[in-house]
């Protein structure tokens, strides 16, 4: 796992448990190698979508 590019996506992913940061992993890889997108981008969009399919999980 590696630290995320972009300083507010860091911050956000160190707040997701083992298996939700997993999936935000590998679907940061796939948007990044299906879309073509730079890793920094790709990240965010992974981050929204792991957002959206949990809502709530960043409420403490």
């Amino acid at each position: 796992m590696q630290i995320p590019k972009d300083a507010l996506v860091a911050d956000l992913v160190r707040l997701l448990d083992e298996n939700l940061r997993e999936d935000f992993d590998e679907r940061a890889a796939i948007i990044e190698y299906d879309a073509k997108l730079p890793r920094a981008h790709a990240e965010c969009l992974a981050l929204l979508d792991v957002l959206r399919r949990n809502p709530g999980v960043l409420k403490q």
